[in-house]
C-alpha cells in the first residue's frame, strides 16, 4: 500500500470541497428561507476554508520537496505557502467547530430548514430527507471502497489519519505507478520532468472527482426517487 502523504491526504479534499463549496453556496442565495440560507452559507465557508487549508499544505509540502521545479517554488506554491498565517486563526475556529458538529451535521441542518421552508412540508421533508440519505450513504459507500484519509492541517502542523477502503490495495498499486513517473522523467527536458511531477496528483485528484461524483450523484438519484414514489402515491389516492 502507497503511504498516505500530504498530497494523497489533502488534495481529494480540496478537489471535493472546490465542487461543494459553489453548489452550497448557490443553494444559499436559491433558500426560501433566512435560516436556510444563513445555514448553506456557514456550510459553503466552513467548506472554502477546509479548502484553503489544504492549498496551504500542499503548497508548503512542496515548497519543503528537494527535488522540486525551482519555478515552482518560486512562484505560486511559495506564495501560497506564504498564506498559512491567513488560514491559522480561521482553522482554529473551524477545527473547534468541526470537533462538536461536522460538515455533514451542518448539512443536515440546512437541509431541514430548507424543507421546513417549503409550502408543502410533507413532500419536502421526504425528498430532501432521502436527498440527505442519499448523500451520506453515497459517501459512506465511497469510503468503504476507496478508504478515508482525513487530514487536518492546525498551527504549521499536519494530522493525517487514514483508514483502508476495500479497493485501497488496488488503487494503491495505480497511485505507486503514477508516483514513479517522476523518477523515470527526472533526467528528460523540462516539460517532461513537469509531467513527471504532476502525475503524482492524479490519483489524488481521481479520489476527489470520484467522491463528489457519488455524494452529487448520490444525492440526486435519491431526491428523485423519493419525488417520483411520492408522485405515484398521490395517483393512486386520486385514482
Amino acid at each position: 500500500m502507497a503511504a498516505c502523504t500530504v498530497i494523497s491526504a489533502f488534495v481529494p479534499s480540496i478537489v471535493s470541497k472546490s465542487i461543494f463549496a459553489p453548489r452550497r453556496a448557490d443553494k444559499s442565495v436559491e433558500a426560501e428561507s433566512a435560516p436556510a440560507s444563513v445555514m448553506n452559507a456557514g456550510v459553503a465557508a466552513v467548506q472554502l476554508v477546509k479548502l484553503g487549508e489544504g492549498v496551504v499544505a500542499v503548497a508548503d509540502d512542496i515548497k519543503k520537496t528537494p527535488a522540486v521545479n525551482t519555478a515552482i517554488v518560486n512562484g505560486n506554491a511559495s506564495e501560497l505557502a506564504k498564506t498559512t498565517s491567513i488560514f491559522s486563526d480561521i482553522n482554529k475556529g473551524v477545527n473547534t467547530l468541526t470537533k462538536h458538529i461536522s460538515i455533514n451535521g451542518m448539512i443536515g441542518a440546512a437541509t431541514l430548514a430548507n424543507a421546513l421552508s417549503s409550502e408543502d412540508k410533507e413532500t419536502a421533508l421526504i425528498q430532501n430527507g432521502a436527498m440527505y440519505g442519499g448523500m451520506l450513504a453515497f459517501e459512506g459507500a465511497h469510503k468503504m471502497l476507496f478508504g478515508t484519509s482525513n487530514a487536518i492541517r492546525e498551527n504549521g502542523i499536519n494530522t493525517i489519519k487514514s483508514k483502508e477502503g476495500l479497493l485501497s490495495e488496488k488503487t494503491a498499486k495505480y497511485a505507486a505507478l503514477f508516483e514513479k513517473q517522476e523518477e523515470a522523467l527526472k533526467d528528460c527536458g523540462a516539460v517532461k520532468k513537469f509531467i513527471g511531477k504532476m502525475c503524482k496528483f492524479l490519483p489524488p485528484v481521481a479520489k476527489g472527482l470520484s467522491f463528489a461524483g457519488f455524494s452529487v450523484g448520490g444525492s440526486a438519484l435519491c431526491y428523485n426517487l423519493a419525488g417520483d414514489v411520492i408522485d405515484a402515491y398521490k395517483s393512486r389516492n386520486a385514482a
